[in-house]
């Protein structure tokens, strides 16, 4: 497994927000090559090149871990799909739950053992794999300027079971700030999601 980095904080984002988990960044992104627009605010660029981080055995990684819950990010997890199932396997037998955080661009491994995964779709066109239909328990919006409340009402649509945060992009300011909150007092099953960690300086 490539592994970029790997540390303990708050999860700063979404319904599991200022809960303590280990965060798993995997390197490598599909996200400049597909020509999704998140790369115009994405703010772990360093995560985009498969040939960054090191070499990470699944096993040693998984004895490493002390929280009981682990979020695995990116970059794009699901490029390193083989590896990612394995890891799941190990923490299930260790009882730790794995949180996914992906763009939903990747196909998503079959009877893979997450505890909660979070998709996160990116203009332009916001599209999701079929195979997450009924495997999503969350879907995490980012209102960047391109985005439209009518998308979330699509993507509400197709994946009725999942909860739906919607999250100002950082760099928007205000604006940005003012529309999300707008989207989610006109809709109201959906929540604000902040970036907390930011907030509180953690990593």
């Amino acid at each position: 497994m490539r592994v970029l980095e790997v540390f303990d904080s708050l999860q700063g984002e979404g319904v599991w927000a200022g809960v303590p988990m280990t965060f798993v960044r995997l390197a490598g992104c599909n996200a400049p090559l597909a020509g999704l627009g998140c790369v115009r605010w994405c703010d772990t660029p360093q995560s985009w090149d498969p040939e960054s981080g090191s070499e990470v055995e699944v096993e040693e990684l998984a004895a490493q871990l002390r929280l009981p819950r682990v979020c695995l990010t990116g970059g794009e997890p699901l490029l390193q799909a083989e590896a990612t199932a394995r890891f799941s396997q190990l923490l299930e037998e260790r009882g730790i739950a794995l949180h996914l955080e992906t763009n939903g661009t990747a196909a998503l491994p079959a009877e893979v053992p997450f505890a909660w995964v979070t998709v996160s779709p990116k203009p332009p066109s916001y599209e999701v794999d079929p195979s997450f239909h009924a495997r999503i328990d969350e879907l995490k919006l980012v209102v960047d300027g391109e985005f439209a409340p009518e998308i979330g009402e699509r993507l509400e649509a197709e994946f009725p079971q999942a909860a739906i945060s919607i999250q100002p992009e950082a760099a928007g300011g205000e604006d940005m700030v003012h529309s999300a909150v707008d989207m989610v007092l006109s809709h109201p099953r959906w929540r604000l999601s902040l970036q907390l960690h930011k907030l509180l300086g953690l990593p």
